[in-house]
């Protein structure tokens, strides 16, 4: 057993489920990273353990007085080994280590874990369209997602959607629930560059699974070229495919010679490409929350999406409501949202809307729920 050292150990301790910081960062890590960040840095009534991959013993954002570190041999390859620590030696840990609160923010959880614990849990998509995903990724979380929400003193999620959802699908008590809203990486603030300097392009930003709909995108980027030959417009996607989805579906009939891949980049790769791009075209089926029209509007790029979901929720007035069955309408929007006039309407709004969201009210919020559920019986 490592022997830990706090510079105060009166202090209550709150355990960090980090296994999600060995995973790629996608939405849930990125905000899930975010998460364990701001509260770390705004919670220095309490002493902090966060138990994650040796990949994270000398990072610098851990590295406070009141944060001590116990790694495990994880990594983006031991998938199968990842899980089995979350649901074996997890809980080993925590109560090894005398944890007063576990908090999980990567919608899974240890079962075995009978003491005060947190879980976030972003959206429910797996029991509302489980055809989009693997066979395994359903098989797994349709079982134990609803059990580590009844076995958690608190659900988090960060949508009136999403929490909906949760109460009408997992058959929660309200008072079991708390809605925090998201916010995005300061960085997306640092590439706004001038709308009239900006690349002749648009882009999509998510994995290629069949819920963010990049075939419907596709179509509906061809019709709109179809109708303007003589427009130069490009359109990028961003993201890779991943096993634990169903295949989205698109052929080579789809992609046409506009459409350039990127595949998976960097945060700061991804807000220097939302600063030079004229429109976000994000039409997804469902999201619990959608980071990229927050991310787009931070770098101040015009934004369409979709009508569905917890989308409308966040993205409020400031972004053009596309119904993301019809190629028809992701045309016209795109057209729309192209229009210069239409455009500069769209970054101020959008530079509006994203000042209601703060990393920093996220983490007061969050301190206060941990002081709630510690300040409870046992």
């Amino acid at each position: 057993m490592v022997e830990l050292k706090f510079a105060d150990p009166s202090k209550k301790i709150i355990g960090l489920n980090g296994r999600f910081l060995v995973a790629q960062r996608t939405g849930v890590q990125r905000s899930a990273y975010q998460l364990f960040r701001t509260v770390i840095e705004q919670g220095t009534q309490f002493n902090f353990i966060l138990f994650t991959g040796e990949s994270e013993l000398f990072a610098p954002e851990w590295q406070r007085p009141n944060v001590q570190l116990v790694t495990s041999p994880l990594s983006q390859r031991t998938v199968v080994r990842n899980h089995f620590w979350e649901q074996v030696e997890l809980p080993r840990l925590a109560k090894r280590y005398k944890v007063d609160l576990l908090h999980s923010p990567a919608n899974l959880a240890p079962l075995a874990f009978k003491g005060k614990s947190i879980v976030n849990i972003h959206d429910l998509c797996f029991l509302v369209q489980p055809a989009w995903f693997s066979f395994s990724f359903r098989l797994i979380y349709r079982w134990l997602v609803p059990q580590i929400a009844r076995n958690s003193s608190l659900v988090i999620t960060n949508s009136n959607y999403s929490k909906n959802d949760i109460l009408s699908l997992l058959k929660l008590n309200v008072d079991r629930i708390r809605l925090t809203y998201w916010s995005v990486d300061p960085i997306f603030h640092e590439f706004n560059k001038p709308y009239v300097s900006r690349d002749d392009r648009i882009i999509f930003v998510g994995s290629l699974e069949p819920r963010k709909n990049l075939r419907g995108l596709l179509k509906g980027f061809s019709l709109y070229k179809q109708r303007n030959p003589n427009s130069k417009t490009r359109l990028t996607v961003v993201g890779c495919e991943n096993p634990l989805f169903a295949d989205a579906g698109i052929s080579g009939a789809d992609v046409s010679a506009d459409v350039d891949f990127r595949g998976y980049i960097s945060d700061r790769e991804l807000a220097e490409l939302f600063g030079s791009s004229k429109a976000l075209v994000y039409p997804s089926f469902y999201e619990g929350f959608g980071f990229p029209p927050l991310e787009a509007m931070a770098a101040g790029t015009p934004v369409v999406t979709s009508r569905t979901s917890s989308l409308p929720e966040v993205v409020g007035n400031a972004a053009l409501l596309v119904d993301p069955y019809s190629q028809e309408d992701i045309a016209e929007k795109i057209a729309k949202a192209l229009n210069p006039e239409v455009a500069f309407e769209l970054i101020e709004a959008g530079t509006k809307q994203v000042k209601q969201f703060s990393w920093k009210q996220v983490g007061e919020h969050m301190i206060d729920i941990y002081s709630e559920i510690l300040a409870q019986p046992s």
